[in-house]
C-alpha cells in the first residue's frame, strides 16, 4: 500500500503501473523518469512518476522504441541538420506522413510540437543523402530504411540478449551479489550496454564491408547483362528528386 502523501516504493510503483522494478530503474538511467525522493535509505516515487511511466507504456504500445520516446518526451534533443536535410524533412512532413510515422517508431526522427519533422539520428539521414548523390531517390531510400529496421528489430533483440547472456555468464564480476547495490548495478549496466552496442555495431559493419564491395557490383553487372532496370518500388511516382 502507498505511503502517506501518495508516495510509493519501487515495488509499490511496479505493482501500480505493471512494470518491473528493473525497467523502472532503466528508465531513470535514460532520464526518461525523474529521480525518486529519498528518505534515509528508501527511495519514494509519487504520482508524477506514475503518469510518466503510463505515458511511456502508451508510446511503447504504439510501437515507438525508447530512443523515439526520449525525443517525444523531450529527453533527447533533436540533432542539428544541414539545409539539404531540413528541406527533405519538410517534404516528408507534408507528403509522406505514413513514412514519418514508420521512421519515428524506430527513433530515426520525430514530429515536434509544431507538427514539423525533427531529426533524432542525423547520421542515418546523411547516409540517405549519400544514396541520393549516387542516383537513388530519397523517399524510396527511406522506405527501404524503414523496412530494414523492421527486419533488424527482432534480430537485434535476439543478438543483444544472447550476447549479453554470454558476456555476463563469463564475467562473474558483473553479476550482483546477495546485497544488491542498485546504483552500482545501473552504472555497470550502462557501461556494459554502451560497450556491447559498440561491439555489435562494428561487427555488423565489418560483415557488411566484407560482403558489400563484391555483391553490389555483381548486382549491377547482372542487371546490365540481363537488360533489366534497377529501380525501387514507387520511385518514379513518389519522388522526383
Amino acid at each position: 500500500m502507498a505511503t502517506e502523501g501518495l508516495r510509493y516504493t519501487v515495488e509499490e510503483l511496479s505493482a501500480k503501473v505493471g512494470m518491473s522494478p528493473r525497467n523502472i530503474r532503466a528508465h531513470q538511467t535514460r532520464s526518461l523518469l525523474g529521480p525518486p525522493i529519498r528518505r534515509g535509505r528508501t527511495a519514494y516515487y509519487d504520482d508524477s512518476h506514475v503518469r510518466r511511466l503510463e505515458a511511456i507504456k502508451s508510446l511503447q504500445r504504439q510501437g515507438y522504441n525508447l530512443v523515439a520516446i526520449e525525443a517525444i518526451l523531450g529527453v533527447r534533443s533533436p540533432e542539428p541538420v544541414g539545409e539539404a536535410l531540413d528541406q527533405l524533412l519538410a517534404r516528408l512532413g507534408r507528403e509522406q506522413p505514413g513514412l514519418v510515422h514508420a521512421l519515428a517508431r524506430h527513433g530515426v526522427l520525430v514530429r515536434g510540437e509544431d507538427g514539423g519533422v525533427q531529426m533524432v539520428r542525423a547520421r542515418l539521414m546523411r547516409s540517405v543523402l549519400g544514396l541520393h548523390r549516387a542516383g537513388v531517390h530519397a523517399v524510396p531510400s527511406l522506405q527501404v530504411l524503414s523496412e530494414v529496421l523492421d527486419r533488424l528489430r527482432l534480430i537485434a533483440e535476439d543478438l543483444v540478449r544472447s550476447t549479453g547472456e554470454r558476456i555476463v555468464g563469463a564475467t562473474p564480476a558483473l553479476r550482483p551479489g546477495p546485497a544488491v547495490d542498485w546504483d552500482e548495478l545501473e552504472t555497470k549496466a550502462e557501461a556494459l550496454t554502451n560497450s556491447m552496442i559498440g561491439l555489435l555495431t562494428e561487427a555488423f559493419r565489418v560483415a557488411l564491408e566484407n560482403f558489400g564491395p563484391t555483391a553490389l557490383p555483381e548486382l549491377l553487372a547482372e542487371s546490365a547483362i540481363g537488360g533489366t532496370q534497377l529501380r525501387l518500388e514507387g520511385s518514379a511516382t513518389i519522388d522526383n528528386g
